[in-house]
């Protein structure tokens, strides 16, 4: 049965896809940031991280967007850009990201 009214187009998801965001504990952060060839974009403390995070993940949710943490080992991701040739970088650890969850999806979850 078909609902009798739409929710208007604010209140209707924009996205089926599932995002994967990278997401660190402590010690994996701290692992990524001394190896990263972009120190300075990581924020001061973990915890600083944390919220910064927190806040993009629910702004992604609150924009309709299925987005769900995706834990990084810092040992998989170095491993990963050196066989590829990456700088361990920004759009290296997106990448990285993007291609866990690819991977994750193939899998079955």
């Amino acid at each position: 049965m078909k609902p009798k009214h739409n929710p208007p187009p604010w209140l209707r998801p924009r996205s089926r896809t599932v995002v994967g965001v990278g997401w660190y504990t402590q010690e994996e952060w701290a692992k990524v940031k001394a190896h990263a060839a972009d120190p300075d974009a990581f924020e001061e403390t973990y915890a600083d991280w944390v919220r910064m995070a927190e806040k993009a993940l629910l702004n992604l949710r609150v924009a309709g967007v299925v987005a769900e943490k995706s834990y990084v080992k810092a040992e998989e991701l170095l491993a990963w850009c050196l066989v590829d040739g990456k700088r361990i970088d920004g759009p290296a650890r997106a990448q990285f990201v993007a291609a866990q969850e690819r991977k994750a999806g193939e899998a079955g979850g």
